[in-house]
């Protein structure tokens, strides 16, 4: 079987949309089935927004920085290396405050958050980058 487009990067090398004060982001991972990923660069006083995803699973991943991760109102610190898993329905969020250096996060998504896929494309196309699949 000959695959005819594999999704490959590197996520050092893709550019990174504002997401909200604080917090940029890229999609990777766009193509699989029913499995998204974003990496997340987040700040030292990054706005804070709890919210649920009905739909979602979300695997939060920290790999460089500190930071205090709350689900469900319980806040677990992290630090490189650290995952949590936030169920769906459950209420999230990040918060960095005393990080020696950027946080960076990694999201998996299941099942694909086809919204991130559609935004993170636009900004693509809007950017004119040329090295990445995009979805239409």
């Amino acid at each position: 079987m000959a695959l005819e487009n594999v999704d490959f990067g590197n996520i050092n090398e893709i550019p990174y949309r504002p997401l909200r004060p604080g917090i940029d982001q890229a999609v990777f991972a766009m193509s699989g089935d029913g499995v998204n990923v974003t990496v997340n660069r987040v700040d030292n006083g990054n706005d804070l927004r709890p919210h649920t995803h009905d739909d979602h699973q979300q695997i939060a991943w920290i790999l460089q920085g500190e930071c205090d991760y709350y689900v469900d109102g319980e806040p677990f610190r992290m630090t490189a290396g650290s995952w949590v898993v936030v169920p769906k329905g459950v209420e999230h969020y990040i918060h960095v405050y005393d990080s020696p250096e950027t946080v960076v996060n990694v999201d998996i998504f299941a099942p694909a958050r086809e919204d991130y896929n559609e935004a993170y494309s636009q900004f693509l196309k809007q950017q004119g980058y040329q090295g990445f699949n995009i979805i239409d």
